[in-house]
C-alpha cells in the first residue's frame, strides 16, 4: 500500500494508525524544526511504542530485522533522552537520535508495504 492509499484507509475509517506512527512523525517534526531536547524524548516514546506494536507485523524477514535494529536503539535513545531532561544533548547523542528515527521511518514504510 502507497503512501496515498494509507491516508486513504486511514482518513476512510478502514485502517487504524498506530501509536508508533503519530509518535514517529511528531519526532520528525521536532527534528525538522531543530528540538532537539523535544525530538530525543519523543522518538524514545515512538520506539517503545514500535517496539510493543511492530511485532505483530514480523512474520515477514525484513520487519523483524528492523525490529532487531530498533531495539538496539533502545539504550543509545534513552540516553539521549536522559540527557535532554537534564538540559541537552551531545553532538552524538543527537546523531543516534535522528539515526534512530530513521529507522523507525523505515521499519513503519516495511509494515506499511505489507498491509
Amino acid at each position: 500500500m502507497g503512501a496515498q492509499e494509507r491516508l486513504a484507509a486511514l482518513l476512510g475509517g478502514r485502517d487504524a494508525a498506530l501509536a508508533c506512527e503519530e509518535l514517529t512523525l511528531r519526532a520528525r517534526s521536532d527534528v525538522d524544526a531543530g528540538r532537539e531536547r523535544e525530538a530525543a524524548l519523543q522518538v524514545r516514546v515512538a520506539l517503545e511504542a514500535a517496539l510493543a506494536e511492530l511485532p505483530a507485523y514480523a512474520a515477514r524477514r525484513t520487519i523483524e530485522q528492523r525490529l532487531g535494529h530498533l531495539g538496539g536503539s533502545r539504550e543509545g535513545v534513552e540516553a539521549a533522552a536522559q540527557a535532554a531532561l537534564r538540559g541537552g544533548l551531545a553532538l552524538d547523542q543527537l546523531e543516534h537520535v535522528i539515526l534512530s528515527l530513521r529507522r523507525l521511518e523505515a521499519a513503519l514504510r516495511a509494515v506499511a508495504a505489507e498491509r
